[in-house]
């Protein structure tokens, strides 16, 4: 694995059975410099991690793989909150190089997301409400127009009724 620029975020991507998206402690370990064992001890704590033990068990999952001697070996697939919550302790240089360009990349998001994204998402927004509003209006008169349908003949034939009785009869001249 030749893995070693911290700035490039997609060699951490794998797709797993379930179609996540996921990346392995052997990449996280290959990245950082750090021993595989080491970093499957940092992932175990985390599991038992009193604090984060539920958050743990829903973004890591225990797995194998085979070395190169063909034994069964640990490793875990992760999240990108689990990929967050181990690195995100660690402090070698490797480590806050990422942390940094990891905050780089979030405060570019976030400037971008301020200059174009903001008004977009707000006028999504926006339409999405009014298509609400209108989709409720239509229910609504649709409902109306459903049982209009229904009561139409009854309150017609009732107003004939009605009419028929009003009228006065005035008596024939010859």
């Amino acid at each position: 694995m030749k893995l070693t620029k911290i700035e490039n975020f997609e060699q951490f991507l794998l797709i797993n059975q379930n179609q996540r998206i996921v990346t392995t402690s052997r990449y996280i370990s290959a990245v950082f410099g750090k021993r595989h064992d080491n970093i499957i001890r940092d992932i175990r704590a985390l599991i038992t991690e009193q604090d984060c033990g539920e958050f743990a068990l829903l973004n890591f999952e225990e797995t194998s793989y085979k070395d190169e001697w063909g034994r069964k070996q640990v490793m875990y697939q992760m999240t990108k909150n689990g990929f967050l919550l181990l690195v995100m302790g660690y402090k070698t240089k490797k480590a806050m190089k990422f942390k940094v360009e990891f905050i780089k990349a979030f405060d570019l998001m976030r400037d971008k997301l301020a200059q174009e994204g903001y008004s977009l998402i707000h006028r999504y927004n926006e339409l999405l409400l009014k298509h609400k509003a209108e989709k409720q209006v239509a229910s609504f008169c649709g409902k109306a127009l459903n049982e209009w349908k229904n009561k139409k003949p009854f309150l017609e034939a009732t107003l004939k009724v009605f009419e028929d009785k009003m009228q006065i009869e005035l008596p024939l001249l010859n």
